[in-house]
């Protein structure tokens, strides 16, 4: 058997400075299309009748080129043969008891990679980690509380995204990819009839992503290729007036609108800060004076 060449994907993709160590070179572009690579990997193989079944980071290794090879293959579900561990972050909500007692489908691996895909791209955030709650990740799994919106659902008042730069992610991705996701993460709790999305699908999502970032695409310009962002995404008249920067506190890649760069002065800051910095220092601030 030849020796698998690579780096497991929970060692390196889960936060930006293990990203940057691991591959100087990447950005949101190689990102996406290692979530690709991901995509259609799983997909080639529920081709042939293979279910996954324990899908998680530490199962899959990714080479320089992005390219991926799942490993760890003994517990693969293949025809009747349950596949008896799993990891319960990517287990889907609707599976109960032991996990040798019943046989997964492709919707419960549909289930899984839209978790690892979102934590990928967002570099490590859970889909269903949100602001100031004491709620069990569980429960929220359980329910289906998204913090985020697509297609005709809005998270309920009070559901915020945690206060990461990750957050602003969501706001990037094309519709039709954040609507397959959401839907794959939440359509058992909320009782939508429709199945989830194939695998297939994500990755004709995935690879309309990577053309858009293209020169010449509908994202081509370098905001969306930063791996981390500190607002929403802002229109595209406003792009052109951006300029980068890096924060010296926390040092990600950020870009600041003349109308940010006026208001950080007002607020002596003199030296580039993101909003989440000046956010955080502020805070603080707040509390030393109480």
């Amino acid at each position: 058997m030849p020796r698998v060449d690579g780096v497991p994907l929970g060692a390196f993709a889960f936060h930006a400075e293990l990203l940057k160590k691991q591959f100087l070179s990447w950005n949101r572009y190689d990102l996406t299309r290692l979530c690709l690579n991901l995509s259609e990997s799983v997909h080639s193989l529920h081709r042939y009748g293979i279910v996954l079944g324990d899908l998680h980071p530490g199962n899959v290794m990714v080479s320089t080129d992005g390219s991926v090879c799942w490993v760890d293959a003994d517990s693969f579900q293949i025809e009747d043969y349950p596949c008896s561990v799993g990891t319960e972050r990517f287990r889907a909500p609707e599976l109960r008891g032991n996990y040798g007692n019943f046989l997964r489908t492709r919707s419960h691996d549909a289930y899984a990679l839209s978790v690892l895909l979102f934590m990928t791209l967002t570099l490590g955030l859970s889909p269903f980690a949100r602001q100031g709650s004491g709620e069990d990740m569980q429960e929220a799994v359980r329910k289906g509380v998204l913090p985020y919106p697509f297609a005709s659902y809005k998270p309920p008042p009070g559901i915020y995204p945690p206060d990461t730069p990750g957050r602003y992610v969501w706001s990037y991705l094309p519709r039709k990819l954040r609507d397959a996701l959401g839907h794959n993460l939440t359509c058992v709790q909320r009782r939508d009839l429709r199945p989830r999305v194939t695998l297939g699908y994500l990755a004709r999502c995935l690879q309309q992503y990577l053309r858009d970032m293209e020169p010449g695409g509908r994202r081509d310009h370098p905001m969306y290729r930063d791996l981390l962002y500190d607002r929403p995404c802002p229109p595209r008249s406003l792009l052109v007036q951006m300029t980068p920067n890096i924060c010296t506190d926390c040092g990600i890649l950020f870009r600041e609108a003349p109308d940010d760069v006026a208001r950080r002065l007002r607020q002596s800051h003199t030296r580039p800060l993101c909003r989440l910095c000046i956010r955080r220092r502020s805070a603080l601030n707040q509390a030393s004076r109480n």
